[in-house]
This record gives C-alpha cells, structure tokens and sequence, in this order.
C-alpha cells in the first residue's frame, strides 16, 4: 500500500478524480485520504474487522476502502445500505454518498496504536450474481509490481462500471497506481452480471 500512498502524495496538481460537478487533483486525493483515515482512527475501525462500504463512484468510495485497509480492515463493498444479503457482518458501515452521514453505523471499537501496522496483506469482499462473494486479496502488491505511468504523461480512463465490483475496483486502483485521471461515469449501473461477464471501460 505504500506506493499507493507514495503516488497520491506526489501526484501534485495532476487531476487523479474528475467528474461533471467536481474534480480533485492527487494533493486533494491525498488530503481527503489522511482526513478520511484519522475518521476512521477516532470510530476505532481495528485490525481484523469488517468494513462495509456504499455510495457509488466518487472518490472517496475508494479512499474509504484505501483508509480502512491502512486501519487493518476487511472492506466489503455494497451496492446500498439495505443490502445485507451477502451475508457478511460489518462492524462498521460507511457511505460516500455526500446525503448520508459518512458513519452509518459502527461499534466504537478501541484499537491500540501499536496494533496499526502497514497491512501486508488486504482483503476486499464483492456481491455477485445470487448472493455470492468474490474475495480479492493482496491486490496492491501485485499492481505495485507491474503497474508504471505511461511514458506519454497521464491518460484519462473513463469509469463505467461500478467502484463496488471487482473490474471497477481494479482499473480504479491501476489508473491511481500510474498517475491517470479517472473519468468518473458518476450514474454506473450497480447492478453487474458477474466479475468475468463485465465490459472493460475503455481510457
């Protein structure tokens, strides 16, 4: 997770989100993480618990995710707040939706500092076709090995699929990783047949 942290921090006035009613450069990206972390800090979001995420593509879906991955976390990712089917039991619930609360619901759980480590491993969970879940694990170190920025500056990508199923996850996480812009399709559709059967978004 340190290149991410690296990139966002040295992206500078790059655009890393845009949208039609807003856009935010890596320095903001960055802010908005370390804000959204020390959140998560003082709600007492621990290692080893389940973070349940909602709210559609915007930017802080994802910094959500990166923030309580760097808290220790698991983060499932959920299409609304009434969707519970997956089975999975969150001990925090966070939405980026701008008209929710960002705490949904939580448990005020207490984490020693020194139990706060740089995560070697991640884990974020996704709801598919009939209630199933797709585990995805260790995904930063391996697009940390392989993913570079393109030798011609930043590209934009645009983002149609939804941040909350894995090949949105991916591109997002890989345009952050090369310094790009993501074009956010701010309207995708939540509902994904399955991870294999989703178009890839063209940049």
């Amino acid at each position: 997770m340190t290149r991410i942290l690296d990139v966002l921090c040295e992206g500078g006035d790059t655009i890393a989100f845009a949208s039609r009613s807003r856009s935010m450069s890596y320095r903001e990206t960055f802010d908005t993480l370390r804000r959204l972390h020390a959140t998560l800090k003082n709600e007492g979001v621990a290692p080893g618990e389940t973070v349940a995420i909602t709210g559609g593509n915007m930017p802080e879906t994802i910094l959500l995710q990166i923030a309580a991955q760097l808290r220790g976390a698991r983060v499932v990712h959920r299409d609304d707040l009434s969707c519970t089917a997956d089975g999975v039991e969150a001990d925090h619930v966070l939405s980026s939706d701008p008209d929710c609360p960002l705490l949904v619901a939580g448990r005020r759980t207490t984490a020693a500092e020194g139990d706060i480590v740089m995560p070697r491993r991640v884990e974020t969970l996704f709801p598919v076709d009939g209630g199933a879940i797709v585990s995805c694990g260790e995904e930063y170190e391996e697009m940390a090995r392989t993913v570079r920025p393109n030798p011609d500056g930043p590209q934009q990508v645009l983002l149609i699929a939804p941040m909350s199923h894995p090949i949105g996850n991916r591109i997002t996480l890989k345009a952050l990783l090369a310094g790009d812009t993501v074009v956010l399709h701010e309207r995708a559709p939540e509902s994904v047949p399955s991870a294999a059967g989703t178009p890839t978004p063209q940049g």
